[in-house]
């Protein structure tokens, strides 16, 4: 047989076997690239996201994933938002509903802290263990962080007068308690605390969600343009499948996560990586993990619009994807 001749009878065969279906032209281009965006850096807090890429769940999937990172939820969700770059990545729940009270076109798709796990955290000899010991203190706030949004909501919480703490603009190094340059700071529980514990610093905490700040935090977003789309809703999907069974394995077992972390990123020590990720595994919502509410997220926008944290009122289908 000809070339030719072969080439007509090839052709004759997919006319008669039709169009390929449309996994089996996927599996041909290889695996679905995806970059999911992180609100913050590569820390224990995001586990589930590294965890989830380094035991194969992504590529089990059909998923090549790349991270990228930014400074903040706010951030993220304004990023996600746009839709230019990225489309899918972590923020927290105040943040994602105070954007989407904005008019950002944003949704959650899990949440993997019920609460948020946001403290001010001070030296311990200071004995600050109440809002309120606060006044007269200095705490120290990063400009453009969503512990910025949620200090408003405690102060509103607990009907504190603002204007007896001083307030001052810091970065995020922690050591500006220790220096003795603020009285306060505020941050998630198992980050700059950790660190500090780790060091075997004595550090007090008061806890937000102990004080009236009883908000969804950490989760998964999603644009909606992104969403209605159905090739890449197809592949949300198996992110947040895939970045649950990262989250599990945290849950499960802390310790063995905290070993594999503190491999990818040696960087951290490994004291604080064992600490903070104790603490991630108990912050971490479910089981199943991951899972958002329509309960919890009335809660959520029910605190936040009480605090006069919305631009406008909003409701759970606006706000979250519960399918």
């Amino acid at each position: 047989m000809t070339r030719s001749s072969r080439r007509l009878v090839l052709a004759a065969t997919l006319a008669l076997i039709g169009p390929l279906p449309a996994f089996a032209q996927s599996a041909a281009d290889g695996p679905q690239k995806v970059e999911i965006l992180l609100d913050w850096k590569a820390l224990p807090t995001y586990a589930g996201f590294f965890l989830a890429r380094e035991m194969g769940a992504f590529e089990r999937r059909g998923l090549e994933v790349t991270f990228a990172e930014t400074q903040g939820a706010i951030s993220s969700a304004e990023l996600i938002g746009s839709g230019k770059q990225y489309w899918i990545g972590s923020s927290s729940g105040i943040a994602t509903a105070i954007a989407r009270s904005k008019g950002q076109p944003i949704k959650s798709l899990a949440v993997y802290y019920a609460k948020t796990p946001t403290v001010i955290y001070t030296r311990g000899e200071d004995r600050i263990t109440h809002p309120r010991d606060l006044y007269g203190k200095t705490l120290g706030l990063v400009p453009g962080s969503i512990t910025n949004e949620e200090f408003r909501a405690l102060v509103a919480a607990n009907k504190l007068d603002r204007s007896r703490i001083k307030e001052t603009t810091v970065t995020w190094k922690a050591y500006d308690l220790i220096d003795k340059k603020v009285d306060a700071l505020i941050d998630y529980d198992e980050m700059a605390p950790a660190e500090l514990i780790a060091e075997g610093r004595r550090i007090t905490m008061v806890r937000l969600a102990d004080f009236g700040v009883k908000t969804y935090s950490l989760n998964l977003i999603v644009n909606d343009a992104a969403w209605a789309d159905p090739d890449k809703r197809e592949i949300a999907r198996k992110v947040v499948d895939a970045v649950q069974e990262g989250y599990n394995s945290v849950r499960e077992r802390p310790g063995d996560a905290a070993l594999n972390f503190s491999r990818l990123f040696p960087r951290l020590a490994p004291r604080y990586v064992d600490r903070s990720m104790a603490t991630v595994s108990q912050q971490l919502s479910g089981p199943p993990t991951g899972q958002q509410t329509r309960a919890g997220w009335e809660a959520t926008l029910k605190t936040l619009e009480q605090l006069g944290l919305l631009a406008q009122p909003i409701t759970v289908d606006d706000v979250a994807i519960l399918d």
